[in-house]
C-alpha cells in the first residue's frame, strides 16, 4: 500500500490476493497522459513477450481461462492521470492501473500496479506460475521506458 499513490483509483480494487507496484521516471517535453503511457507500455511490446503471451495463450485455453483479447481492451475506470484496465474470470480477477505522476521540469513518474483476486484454485495456481513472468515484464517495460532518451511527441 505504500507504494501506491494516494488518489489513485486502484485501491478501489483492494483488498485483493495479491499486489505490486513499479514505477520509473521518465524526461518528456510535455505530460504524458493515461492513454500514452498505455501505449507506450502495451502495445510497443518486444517480440520475446509477445511470445510469452502466445505461449500463455496456447498452455491455459483447454484450462478454460479468458484468451480472447488483452487486457487493456477491457477499461475499468478512469481519471485524467490514470486508467485501470481490468480482466475478470471465472479464475480470478485482474486489475492493472497506468498512473501518470506530477509533470514537473520535464520529469513525469509513470507506474503500474496489479491487483489479483483469487476466485478459486485454478485461478491461484495459475497466477503462481505466471507470477514471476509478470514481475519480468512489468519491470521490463519500466526499464525500457526510462530507458529512452526523451518523449516530446505532443
Amino acid at each position: 500500500m505504500k507504494d501506491i499513490p494516494a488518489d489513485s483509483l486502484i485501491k478501489n480494487y483492494l483488498p485483493a490476493d495479491y499486489m505490486d507496484s513499479y514505477s520509473c521516471v521518465i524526461t518528456s517535453k510535455q505530460a504524458i497522459a493515461p492513454e500514452e503511457f498505455h501505449n507506450l507500455a502495451f502495445n510497443q511490446l518486444p517480440e520475446w513477450i509477445d511470445w510469452l503471451m502466445r505461449l500463455r495463450n496456447a498452455i491455459v485455453k483447454p484450462l478454460g481461462l479468458n484468451t480472447e483479447g488483452k487486457f487493456t481492451d477491457m477499461l475499468s475506470d478512469k481519471n485524467a492521470h490514470e486508467e485501470i484496465f481490468g480482466m475478470p474470470d471465472k479464475h480470478l480477477n485482474f486489475h492493472v492501473s497506468m498512473w501518470c505522476g506530477e509533470y514537473k521540469d520535464e520529469k513525469q513518474e509513470l507506474r503500474i500496479t496489479t491487483v489479483v483476486k483469487y476466485n478459486n484454485r485454478l485461478g491461484r495456481i495459475y497466477f503462481f506460475i505466471i507470477r514471476p513472468f509478470h514481475g519480468i515484464i512489468i519491470k521490463s517495460i519500466l526499464n525500457h521506458l526510462s530507458k529512452e532518451k526523451e518523449y516530446g511527441y505532443h
